[in-house]
């Protein structure tokens, strides 16, 4: 609890310091990694907030659609790519009219994961240093990017305690620490069935039922145990972080 508090007051610093702030969070699941506590505050406090929905090449149109729909309700939204450079110049348009009658100064918060750093390096064109381990604080960083100042501190929101497959989900988690990884691959299965079940028949499901269709995957990826049976196991762990790396988009 020391921690978190302290973790907390790192962020209201930044936030008290800038002018402008951006959420960065992940285009696949924006309810998930966003902070509505911190949002809460920003609001109170009266300054400027914009949702920037990273990793959106990792999501259909449709959903991103659907998704850019509900949150435009709350809060101005951008979605970007940083690894794509999609949406970039849009980014820092907006960025640019939001700063032009407040002050330079742009604070950028998100739970590790959301590619924060990689949108800070797209803005400045300057690699700013990050570490290996999720949620490590190396402490805020002032960073240049022309005509506005960009704040960060890596990894600075802890994530709330959360189900093990969630993490895993998010890219928090390393899908070779589960014990059990079939659980989040089902869970996984379930979200491609309702978002995208093309995706779901590139990967060679055909069944209706998440444990049959990982049997079939494993199948088709010749991914087998003695005797020729599916090894599940192997091929969750596999699928698990084809998705943490964007070869499945959901």
């Amino acid at each position: 609890m020391v921690m978190k508090k302290g973790f907390f007051d790192r962020v209201y610093s930044i936030i008290d310091n800038s002018d402008i702030l951006i959420e960065v969070i992940d285009a696949r699941f924006p309810e998930k990694t966003r902070n509505k506590n911190i949002e809460g505050f920003i609001k109170r406090h009266e300054k400027e907030l914009v949702l920037v929905l990273n990793k959106s090449d990792l999501v259909s149109k449709r959903n991103a659609d659907k998704t850019k729909k509900e949150i435009k309700k709350e809060f101005p939204c951008v979605f970007i790519s940083s690894t794509q450079k999609q949406g970039m110049k849009r980014l820092r348009e907006m960025i640019l009219i939001k700063t032009k009658n407040t002050g330079n100064v742009v604070g950028v918060i998100g739970y590790p994961n959301t590619g924060k750093s990689s949108v800070i390096n797209s803005l400045s064109g300057k690699k700013i240093k990050t570490s290996i381990t999720a949620g490590f604080t190396r402490g805020e960083q002032t960073v240049n990017a022309g005509k506005f100042k960009l704040i960060d501190s890596p990894g600075i929101i802890p994530l709330e305690e959360r189900d093990e497959n969630e993490l895993v989900l998010i890219g928090v988690k390393n899908p070779s620490k589960l014990d059990y990884p079939e659980e989040a691959a089902e869970t996984l299965i379930k979200l491609l069935k309702e978002k995208n079940p093309e995706e779901l028949k590139r990967l060679g499901g055909k069944s209706t039922d998440p444990e049959k269709i990982l049997e079939e995957i494993a199948l088709k990826r010749k991914r087998l145990m003695k005797k020729g049976l599916p090894d599940v196991n192997s091929v969750s762990k596999q699928i698990l972080l084809e998705f943490q790396k964007g070869k499945i988009r959901l």
